[in-house]
């Protein structure tokens, strides 16, 4: 196509009434900014007239602006020198305690009642606290129980209590968000490695 034919295609396109309020939105927009300039131009400008016609207001108004940016300079200086000798937010704590709660005794509780699989999570959860405590694992929102399932297997834990607490959290976490199955036996071999966990800890 030619130039011209090219040109000519544009234009019938630009006519399309979609295309109507396109080159009106630009101009609209570009008056719009110069208002906005001529508006903050316009007081900047009679400062000049200000002071050949009146030295004293014109010198009192350029005090008082840089009165107002030395104090906002101030500020922002203040304000950053007392964030950098704040201290640092504390990690979380690796002594669990406090008003934490007895994930131990809230486990028993469940299971005194039926509820063999909400004691089992309990007693889950008691597990990741002591593996935290003994820094084996690092307990965090973002850490999944995937990724504390691989830190157990390359920890220096026993391999045999390892190997039993990973299989619990897979199996647990599957019942936990699947059949929510209540057995009893799940809850004991919870139990039996949180004691292990325990006494290896003392």
């Amino acid at each position: 196509m030619s130039d011209d034919a090219v040109r000519s295609l544009a234009g019938k396109i630009l006519a399309r009434p979609e295309y109507a309020g396109a080159v009106g939105l630009n101009a609209k927009a570009e008056s719009q900014l110069l208002k906005w300039l001529e508006a903050i131009l316009k007081p900047i400008s009679r400062l000049e007239v200000l002071r050949s016609s009146s030295p004293l207001l014109y010198w009192m108004i350029v005090i008082a602006i840089a009165g107002i940016c030395g104090a906002l300079i101030a500020h922002v200086t203040w304000t950053i020198a007392t964030a950098l000798r704040a201290p640092e937010p504390s990690q979380p704590s690796r002594e669990f305690g406090g008003n934490l709660p007895d994930l131990e005794r809230e486990a028993d509780s469940l299971a005194a009642s039926g509820r063999y699989l909400d004691a089992a999570h309990r007693l889950m959860l008691a597990c990741f606290r002591t593996l935290a405590e003994r820094s084996v694992i690092e307990l965090r929102p973002d850490r999944s129980n995937r990724w504390i399932r691989a830190a157990l297997r390359g920890s220096a834990l026993a391999e045999n209590l390892a190997v039993e607490i990973d299989t619990l959290v897979e199996r647990t976490e599957r019942r936990w968000f699947g059949d929510r199955q209540n057995d009893p036996e799940i809850y004991a071999r919870w139990r039996s490695a949180f004691e292990q966990l325990s006494s290896q800890a003392q």
